[in-house]
């Protein structure tokens, strides 16, 4: 018998950027039949058009923290019937009380929602803040780290990974110098946001054999320099490397290129 290849092809998994960075943080996991979204900064109706208006497919969403570019717009989500994975923290910072659409979850702990399998893991950043690996039948193994200053972990069988590099230490400097950027900045980034050595340091550390492709997510608009870092980062992975933003759609294949 000849296989269906439309059907083959209809459930390969996609990744469709809505927003990476402080205006607003959205990434949605998705085929032809099921989806999952990250993050819950942009407008609902963003979200509607990305899923090509098929809200039903959504399994549900998952969100690292409370802060407005990653959670605004959470009780749109859930009013829309999408069930919501959150720290309680950021529930209450939200001021949602209502136990429709809502699950919480802690660090160090595994969800299954639709065909997705996701572990949530702690990260350091100025709110409780979580880290996810997301697991499905047709993308494999995908690690989601974002907003924190350090990752802890090494995750074994990665085939992809979203990791922040917010900014690099010279070009903040450098700006804090020319009174660009007030000095007040720097303690809070050190302490919250990730810069593109420890990005670096914590993809070294990993094993890199199984992945496929690195994207960089939440590069900061003043501190950051995209083609340096994707060139910094190949140099020392020697996989493809991309930096997210909105509009991006990228195929996340189970196997290797």
């Amino acid at each position: 018998m000849v296989p269906d290849i439309k059907l083959m092809e209809d459930k390969k998994m996609r990744l469709n950027v809505l927003g990476s960075d402080s205006n607003g943080n959205c990434y949605i996991l998705q085929t032809d039949t099921e989806a999952l979204i990250i993050e819950a900064g942009v407008r609902m109706s963003d979200v509607k058009k990305a899923l090509g208006w098929n809200i039903s497919k959504v399994a549900g969403a998952v969100i690292s923290h409370c802060h407005n570019d990653h959670a605004k717009y959470i009780k749109d989500f859930m009013q829309n019937g999408i069930t919501v994975l959150a720290l309680p923290d950021v529930f209450r910072a939200k001021g949602i009380q209502s136990l429709s659409f809502r699950k919480d979850i802690e660090a160090n702990h595994g969800y299954i929602i639709g065909g997705f399998k996701i572990f949530a893991i702690p990260v350091c950043h100025d709110v409780p803040c979580l880290g996810f690996i997301i697991e499905h039948e047709e993308m494999g193994r995908l690690l989601f780290v974002t907003d924190t200053m350090m990752l802890e972990y090494s995750v074994p069988g990665l085939n992809h990974i979203l990791l922040e590099a917010n900014y690099a230490d010279d070009i903040l400097d450098a700006k804090i110098d020319a009174g660009l950027v007030p000095a007040s900045m720097k303690p809070r980034l050190i302490q919250s946001h990730m810069e593109i050595r420890t990005a670096k340091g914590i993809l070294k550390a990993n094993d890199l054999s199984g992945v496929n492709e690195i994207v960089l997510i939440h590069l900061s608009n003043g501190n950051s320099d995209e083609k340096r870092f994707i060139r910094e980062v190949q140099e020392v992975t020697g996989k493809p490397v991309y930096v997210a933003a909105a509009g991006m759609e990228l195929n996340l294949c189970k196997n290797p290129y």
